[in-house]
């Protein structure tokens, strides 16, 4: 069952889509906005972070569009050497045949040691996915050759099924997005720590957005730290497994505003009754 937001206030999203259609001034932020860019739906750079070390997260994988030679679309991780947990709103449109995947990749704009290139031969898209909401927004990508494991190129774990994550809790969220919101990608792969944010606060920050029990916020109260365009898809990992899945937000590192992810505990079953 979902939880919503203390108050829903479609006035105030009327009120917004008014805003846009008339082209008043940051009118785009009154209204929610998965973390993509209309070409890449969903490829950019963590703000705040620092460069992570080639190998420090093996199973972070980039989702190109265009196949195995295209570019930074979105984030995802690796779970199994041929399955790839990334957010439906990266899948959503796209076919198997337009889609691949990088693993063992640090650099954005050059191939590394251990990096394979991987076709895409088959998108699960979550069956109740809610483009307008945002609900249900995880996918699974199967690949067409197995990955070849070793030292930058590994696994991550899942939680527990409905696992949950106490306010405060310090999680680190990973992806080549922009630093900025419509600022320049990551040369290389960042990370960033961000603690984790009630239900109740979130949904008092995004007032009259549906807040989910399968959503996970995270990020500080002073903003400045968070994922943005392109890492989509990515990576929330509360110690060393799969926590969440960078989803959506109000603009990136917004003060009051922390990022929204799927809470992949809530998704287990989903998840291996498609893959295991």
């Amino acid at each position: 069952m979902l939880r919503q937001s203390l108050v829903i206030m479609k006035v105030f999203l009327l009120l917004g889509l008014v805003a846009i259609a008339t082209g008043a001034p940051n009118a785009a932020k009154l209204l929610k906005n998965p973390r993509s860019t209309p070409l890449s739906r969903g490829g950019g750079k963590i703000v705040g972070g620092e460069d992570a070390y080639y190998g420090e997260f093996p199973h972070q994988i980039m989702l190109l569009r265009g196949g195995p030679d295209g570019s930074l679309m979105c984030g995802g991780s690796l779970i199994s050497d041929t399955w790839v947990v990334t957010a439906a709103h990266c899948c959503d449109g796209q076919s198997a045949s337009g889609l691949g995947v990088a693993v063992g990749s640090h650099n954005l704009y050059s191939d590394d040691e251990d990096q394979e290139n991987i076709q895409v031969s088959q998108v699960v898209m979550h069956e109740d996915y809610d483009q307008w909401n945002i609900l249900n927004d995880i996918c699974l990508l199967k690949l067409e050759t197995a990955a070849t494991m070793g030292p930058h190129v590994g696994t991550i774990s899942l939680p527990s099924t409905y696992e949950e994550y106490e306010e405060g809790t310090m999680c680190t969220v990973t992806g080549w997005g922009t630093t900025s919101e419509g600022g320049s990608l990551a040369r290389v792969l960042q990370k960033v720590d961000v603690p984790i944010v009630s239900w109740e606060n979130c949904a008092l920050a995004y007032v009259g957005n549906i807040i989910a029990d399968f959503m996970l916020c995270a990020g500080p109260d002073q903003g400045g730290k968070d994922a943005c365009q392109s890492d989509s898809g990515g990576p929330l990992m509360c110690g060393n497994q799969l926590s969440g899945v960078v989803s959506w937000g109000y603009g990136c590192a917004e003060p009051g505003y922390p990022g929204v992810y799927t809470q992949t505990s809530y998704f287990v079953n989903w998840i291996n009754s498609h893959v295991f």
